[in-house]
């Protein structure tokens, strides 16, 4: 029997975090005006997306590294270091449009790599002996 905080609720948790950053991301510039009017105007502070990009970033960090550890596998976490790539250049080289658009990628990109991950937990014979 699985642990309800197991390797899968973790990939899960990442992906939904992961969207939900490529969300703010892409939807900020649309709801700047609104959020404020109907109370949710700490949406659009810069520390929110910080702690959505870091929650994302450190949940996908230790799955995959737990991931590559038991599968043997370097696909999700290559789609990781694209990701965080992708992140990076959003924060450092790019502004305006682009920002957002790189900053969507790397969200995407990083529930694509927990989404990996979680296919290769339930194909890997290793992971399904395991209790965690």
């Amino acid at each position: 029997m699985r642990r309800f905080f197991g390797h899968e609720f973790v990939d899960t948790t990442g992906a939904c975090l992961s969207v939900a950053c490529a969300i703010h991301c892409l939807s900020m510039p649309l709801l700047i005006a609104v959020l404020p009017l109907i109370g949710l105007g700490f949406l659009a502070n810069e520390r929110a997306e910080m702690y959505l990009i870091l929650g994302a970033i450190g949940l996908a960090v230790g799955s995959l590294a737990w991931g590559v550890r038991h599968h043997r596998s370097w696909r999700a976490l290559l789609i990781l270091i694209v990701a965080l790539a992708f992140i990076t250049t959003s924060r450092t080289a790019v502004e305006g449009t682009f920002e957002m658009v790189f900053y969507s990628i790397g969200g995407i990109l990083l529930a694509s790599a927990h989404l990996v991950n979680r296919h290769l937990c339930k194909t890997c014979p290793a992971c399904e002996t395991e209790d965690v």
